[in-house]
C-alpha cells in the first residue's frame, strides 16, 4: 500500500471519529488534555508548628534520623524509633531515657516478616506522621562504572526502595487512622534526573530516584483516603554516609549542614505540606526540587 493511501485511510477515520462526536484521540504516552499547570510552592523551613501527634522515624539509630527523633521528641510529640540493632543505639537509648514519650522498636528494612509483626504489634496506634528515613548507601567504589558491584546494588535498592514501600503499606491503616495523616521519604537531591552533576554513587541515585516514582504513584492512590505523601531531601548533611561519598570523590568543602539543623528544617516543611501538595518532591529549604 502506498503512502498516499495511508494517508488517505487515516484521514478518513480521523473524519470519522470527529463526525461521532468525538474531540481528540489518546495514544499511548499521550492525553487528550494539557497537564495542569502548578503553582510555584515555596515553604518557611523557619516555621514551626504547635501541633503534635505521633510520628514513627526509622533508621533512629544515628545521623539525621537519631535527630528527628531528637527534635520530635522535644517538641512533645510522642516518637516511636526504630533501629536495626536497639542495643547498640547508645545515643537513641539515651534519649528514650530522658523522654518517656519515646519508644524504641526493633527493625530492618530487609525483614519484611518483622516489619509485618511490628505492624501487627502496633496496630491499634494511629500515626500521624509514618516517616521513612532509613537508609543505605553502599560502598562508594563498588558503584563506580568498570567496577560495578551488583550483589550490592540489589541490597541499596532492597533497603532504601522496597523496604521502604514495605513500611508503607505496612504501617498504612496506622496513618489513615490518624489525625494528620502524613507518609514522609526522606530521598534526596541526587534522586533528580534534571540536577545530576556526577557519575558517582549511582545505586543509590537509581534507588532514590526509583523511591521518588514509586512514592509519587502511591500519592495518587491514598489521596481520596485525605493522606499526604511527601517527598523531602534533607540537604547535604554531615553524616557518616555524606562523608563516606565525598572521601571517595576527593571533595573537600565547608558546606555541610548539621544534623540538627537538617532535622528543625524537614520536621517545619513536614508541618507545611498538605493534601493539595501530595507527590510534591521537595528540599529542606521549601522549593521544589526537579524530577
Amino acid at each position: 500500500m502506498c503512502q498516499t493511501h495511508i494517508k488517505l485511510i487515516i484521514t478518513a477515520l480521523l473524519t470519522g471519529i470527529t463526525c461521532l462526536g468525538f474531540t481528540g484521540i489518546t495514544v499511548a504516552g499521550s492525553h487528550t488534555k494539557a497537564p495542569k499547570t502548578q503553582a510555584t510552592i515555596q515553604l518557611d523551613p523557619a516555621l514551626r508548628s504547635e501541633v503534635t501527634g505521633t510520628v514513627l522515624v526509622t533508621g533512629a539509630n544515628r545521623g539525621i534520623g537519631l535527630q528527628l527523633a531528637t527534635n520530635y521528641a522535644a517538641r512533645g510529640w510522642t516518637v516511636i524509633a526504630t533501629a536495626r540493632k536497639p542495643e547498640k543505639a547508645t545515643a537513641l537509648q539515651a534519649l528514650a531515657v530522658d523522654n518517656t514519650k519515646v519508644t524504641i522498636v526493633q527493625m530492618d528494612l530487609l525483614d519484611h516478616a518483622g516489619i509485618d509483626t511490628l505492624a501487627q504489634q502496633l496496630k491499634d496506634v494511629p500515626i500521624d506522621v509514618l516517616l521513612n528515613n532509613a537508609a543505605i548507601m553502599g560502598d562508594p567504589a563498588k558503584q563506580d562504572f568498570g567496577e560495578l558491584d551488583y550483589e550490592v546494588m540489589e541490597q541499596v535498592y532492597a533497603v532504601n526502595t522496597i523496604g521502604t514501600l514495605k513500611m508503607i503499606e505496612a504501617f498504612i491503616d496506622n496513618v489513615i487512622a490518624s489525625e494528620q495523616k502524613k507518609v514522609v521519604a526522606i530521598t534526596s537531591l541526587q534522586a533528580s534526573i534534571g540536577s545530576l552533576r556526577d557519575p558517582l554513587i549511582p545505586f543509590y541515585k537509581m534507588s532514590k530516584t526509583a523511591l521518588n516514582m514509586g512514592m509519587m504513584s502511591i500519592s495518587r492512590r491514598l489521596k481520596r483516603k485525605k493522606v499526604t505523601v511527601a517527598l523531602i531531601s534533607p540537604g547535604a548533611v554531615d553524616t557518616e554516609m555524606m562523608n563516606a561519598a565525598l572521601d571517595h570523590a576527593n571533595f573537600k568543602g565547608n558546606f555541610l549542614i548539621t544534623p540538627q539543623e537538617s532535622a528543625e528544617a524537614v520536621i517545619n516543611i513536614i508541618d507545611q505540606f498538605d493534601l493539595k501538595m501530595t507527590g510534591t518532591f521537595m528540599s529542606h529549604r521549601g522549593n521544589v526540587i526537579p524530577w
